[in-house]
């Protein structure tokens, strides 16, 4: 992922999940002026 984003709520992830980076897209906003999303990653 490429830019910011921020979880208002986070009710699955794990404290050790975002402590990692990791965000739910269905949740995410984003913070920066872009943002560019990777499904492929890995």
């Amino acid at each position: 992922m490429e830019g910011s984003v921020t979880m208002d709520k986070n009710f699955t992830l794990e404290p050790w999940e975002t402590g990692k980076g990791f965000v739910l897209s269905c949740q995410a906003r984003p913070t920066s002026d872009r943002l560019v999303v990777s499904y492929d990653e890995r």
